[in-house]
């Protein structure tokens, strides 16, 4: 009988570790699909290619809408006190200021733009600092 409870407990363990390694991974790749349209606004601005920054633009809001922020206590650090808030107003924040570039590119705003880009990307960066030093 312990045996049975052992193996049951072994399995139990394996499959939460495989379900936590499967979200880990699925933030990975967002993540890196995230930079990709980052880098995809960048080029598009450094080239003056309004275009190319609204491709950009939209891909960076597909991609921010797979993190989930509603279960973002799932896959944030518990030991970082209100995480989950803090990434979800980033993520808000992001939506708002990618929202405003595609304004911006629409007017031939490119400074205005270029200052939402900046804006994104310190959105990015002050997440990225406040919850991955953990």
């Amino acid at each position: 009988m312990k045996k049975i409870q052992l193996t049951l407990l072994a399995l139990l363990l394996t499959s939460s570790l495989n379900a936590s390694n499967a979200t880990h991974e699925k933030l990975k790749s967002t993540m890196r699909s995230m930079l990709s349209s980052m880098e995809l606004i960048q080029k598009g601005g450094f080239y003056a290619d309004p275009s190319m920054m609204k491709i950009g633009v939209k891909d960076l809001k597909q991609s921010i809408s797979l993190l989930d922020a509603k279960h973002a206590k799932t896959y944030l650090p518990q030991e970082e006190k209100y995480a989950y808030k803090f990434a979800t107003k980033r993520e808000s924040m992001i939506i708002m200021y990618a929202d405003d570039m595609i304004e911006s590119l629409n007017t031939n705003n490119m400074e205005d733009a270029l200052e939402d880009y900046s804006q994104i990307l310190r959105q990015c960066s002050s997440c990225h600092l406040r919850i991955r030093k953990n």
